[in-house]
């Protein structure tokens, strides 16, 4: 499957975040969705949400996740409802070029901001790959940061 990748640059992956953002906070599932590679049966997409304990590999659950509604998802509430207002990437180093040149991975941590100014912090990890111009998300991980504990 690799043999249909293109080469990109660590610019076009920033819009792709970009991208991303804009379709969080508009509510834009379809074009959200448009952002992920939801390969194949041999190579799907691997997506772990911030707000759910399965780990989705298709369009139809990327999709449970973002608006809710499918039975195959009881816990599916539809992260895109809650009216998020911004959405802030914080990179630890990234985008990195992966091995071969023909993909970029990044982590860090990205802040979530509703319409009352309530933020949600969660940890990130995507990986992107190019195919017929077009920038998308191969992998995606994201949870809620962990705080340690504060001494009293």
């Amino acid at each position: 499957m690799t043999d249909r990748f293109e080469p990109m640059t660590k610019a076009e992956v920033v819009a792709a975040q970009r991208a991303w953002t804009k379709y969080v906070t508009e509510q834009d599932v379809e074009n959200l969705l448009e952002l992920y590679d939801f390969g194949s049966a041999d190579e799907p997409l691997l997506f772990k949400p911030t707000l759910a304990d399965v780990i989705r590999l298709d369009r139809a659950g990327a999709k449970s996740y973002f608006v809710g509604g499918n039975p195959d998802y009881p816990h599916d509430h539809g992260f895109l409802k809650r009216g998020w207002k911004s959405v802030e990437f914080q990179s630890a180093a990234g985008p990195i070029l992966k091995a071969g040149g023909l993909g970029y991975k990044d982590m860090g941590h990205y802040t979530f901001t509703d319409g009352d100014g309530n933020a949600t912090r969660a940890d990130y990890t995507f990986a992107y790959h190019k195919i017929d111009g077009r920038v998308l998300i191969s992998l995606h991980h994201s949870s809620l940061t962990w705080f340690p504990p504060v001494d009293e």
